[in-house]
């Protein structure tokens, strides 16, 4: 399972995290970005001279100049616009594709964004640009995942796991790592590493008990399916435990321990 690769340089931060760990830091950043809905419509125009006061942005390709301005109905194409501006020396790297995946997932729509810079109020801002006709929805959207995550502690969405402790007929090691969501009760997890090259787990939550069933390929090919009931348990730190009474196709069981990257 790869890693995007991260560092922090200049207007661009890069950061080595899990997908997981990327959304959940996002949302985050989200929650501290200043927002703007544009009132009114915006289309893309050619033009042939200087741009417009009311133009939002300028572009050029072979041809000349395209500019983002307000729309008239008849303009076609017409946008609504987001304006973020990000707080001050905040990672925001990966916003601008996590925030369009998540809007193509469940709207439907594709994005567009213009983006600037300003030092004098916190450095990058951007212009989320959709369909105008989804502004509402885009709105309701955004609104939804701004919200902090639920005061549940044993909400288990957004979380690394790390194998603490295997038995005999465990299949993973401590090189294994799991990568779990939740939205209602319904779990999901993907785990690769060690000896498991991909592996995926469904289940559901009711209060500390998840009952999942798992398959999974291993390095050498290998697939196997199985069942298992996990008791979440929060740990003296903060962190969450996962002990996972799993049993095979086959009939064997056994005992994993998970522990969770992060303290809530």
């Amino acid at each position: 399972m790869g890693l995007p690769i991260s560092y922090t340089a200049g207007m661009v931060s890069i950061s080595a995290e899990r997908p997981v760990e990327s959304e959940r830091r996002l949302r985050a950043v989200l929650r501290t970005t200043r927002l703007a809905h544009l009132p009114g419509a915006w289309c893309f125009r050619r033009i042939a001279g200087a741009p417009s006061a009311d133009a939002i942005a300028t572009v050029r390709d072979v041809d000349g100049w395209c500019a983002l301005v307000p729309a008239a109905r008849d303009s076609g194409e017409r946008f609504g616009l987001t304006m973020s501006t990000f707080a001050p020396d905040v990672d925001n790297s990966g916003y601008v594709g996590w925030l369009a995946t998540v809007i193509k997932q469940r709207l439907g729509s594709g994005v567009f964004v213009v983006c600037g810079d300003n030092p004098g109020r916190g450095g990058i801002f951007d212009y989320l640009g959709y369909p105008l006709e989804l502004a509402a929805a885009v709105h309701a959207l955004i609104d939804e995942l701004r919200r902090p995550v639920g005061s549940d502690p044993l909400d288990l969405d957004l979380r690394v796991f790390d194998v603490e402790q295997t038995s005999a007929a465990s299949a993973i090691t401590a090189g294994t790592v799991f990568e779990f969501r939740e939205h209602a009760g319904a779990v999901e997890a993907s785990y690769a590493g060690g000896p498991i090259g991909r592996g995926t787990l469904l289940g559901s939550r009711v209060d500390d008990r998840v009952t999942t069933a798992y398959a999974q390929v291993g390095v050498d090919g290998r697939a196997r399916t199985g069942t298992a009931t996990m008791r979440v348990e929060p740990a003296a730190d903060g962190h969450l435990r996962l002990i996972e009474d799993f049993t095979w196709s086959d009939g064997t069981a056994g005992r994993n321990v998970l522990r969770s990257r992060d303290a809530g």
